[in-house]
């Protein structure tokens, strides 16, 4: 199909790695056709991680506090039948997606099939590129950033020392990330080997509701900082942008600083690097070194305790094994 001049809706409301992952589609489809209009409808807390991208013609926020609601649903998609779009993009098939899809009743509906035997960014363009002509898989994503707030979150920080060394630690009571969570003492360890041996500062970021088990890693580096819960999705993406390195469990955040085109590195212990390392060429990742414990998907991990935090296969992973692939793979670079 040649989509040259079409109008194109990519319905993907969340999460938000998700939502950066999908953003393949776009980039490829504008690459190759450069005069097709795209529309995504993302949730409204989300909209900010794909506003000023070049490859994005219009953003649809949905209203996230009225996602049960069947009245907004149905005002929703009327409205976006009004747009007249010639190819949706239904990458959620939950059922509010579907009905959606059907409402706005588009010339092509395009449906996404999950595959975990392949990266989840060539998941999402193969869903592309199996119905549109002439598409290329891009080596890295991209998002954009506002230049104004760029310049003034550049500002901010310009009285640390670099190299910055971006921590997204995530929360230590996330009963759905179990195997996301990296041990609040390594996080301090690995902090203050970058620190002795680097010099710079540790930045740390992430949501309000995580900013006490942020704090206690903080104070055990010898120099970091925390904006934990102090900026917008914009602001975030800026200060992002500056990292000489940014690390991370895997969550949107650490997919966020990977588009964005800075030295990234994930921690992974539950989920499987095959799918969702972070994608592209300064994309990088560490993970368990057993293959008993490690990449099993599940949210609630069987061999942990109710009084435990730290699942066996996080607890694997020892802040020298990290600080040794940053120091022989990447830093190289930064220096």
């Amino acid at each position: 199909m040649d989509v040259s001049g079409k109008n194109i809706l990519i319905l993907r409301l969340g999460a938000l790695g998700d939502i950066v992952h999908t953003t393949v589609i776009a980039q490829a489809i504008k690459n190759a056709y450069p005069n097709c209009k795209i529309t995504y409808c993302v949730e409204d807390r989300y909209a900010e991680v794909i506003e000023n991208t070049s490859y994005i013609d219009k953003i649809i926020p949905y209203d996230t506090k009225q996602r049960k609601k069947f009245g907004y649903n149905l005002k929703l998609a009327l409205m976006l039948r009004k747009e007249k779009f010639d190819v949706i993009f239904n990458l959620t098939n939950a059922l509010r997606n579907n009905i959606i899809s059907l409402i706005v009743n588009p010339k092509t509906l395009i449906f996404h099939k999950k595959d975990r035997n392949i990266h989840v960014v060539e998941n999402f363009f193969n869903t592309a590129s199996e119905r549109i002509d002439n598409l290329t898989l891009p080596q890295n994503l991209s998002l954009g950033v506002c230049q104004k707030s760029f310049e003034r979150v550049k500002n901010d920080i310009s009285a640390y020392k670099r190299p910055y060394f971006i921590f997204s630690p995530g929360g230590s009571s996330d009963k759905n990330r179990q195997g996301r969570i990296w041990n609040k003492n390594y996080w301090i360890m690995l902090g203050n080997l970058l620190v002795q041996e680097f010099g710079g500062t540790v930045i740390i970021t992430g949501a309000k509701n995580e900013l006490e088990f942020h704090k206690q890693i903080a104070d055990g580096i010898s120099n970091s900082v925390i904006f934990t819960g102090k900026l917008s999705l914009t602001e975030i993406k800026c200060l992002y942008k500056q990292a000489d390195l940014f690390i991370a469990g895997d969550t949107g955040p650490l997919h966020i600083a990977s588009a964005l085109g800075i030295d990234t590195l994930g921690i992974f212990g539950s989920t499987d690097v095959k799918n969702v390392a972070p994608y592209g060429e300064k994309g990088h990742y560490v993970c368990p070194d057993t293959e008993e414990c490690r990449f099993c998907w599940e949210k609630h991990c069987r061999f942990l305790k109710d009084d435990e935090i730290y699942t066996p296969c996080m607890q694997s992973i020892k802040p020298k094994k990290v600080f040794e692939l940053i120091k022989s793979k990447i830093m190289l670079r930064c220096l």
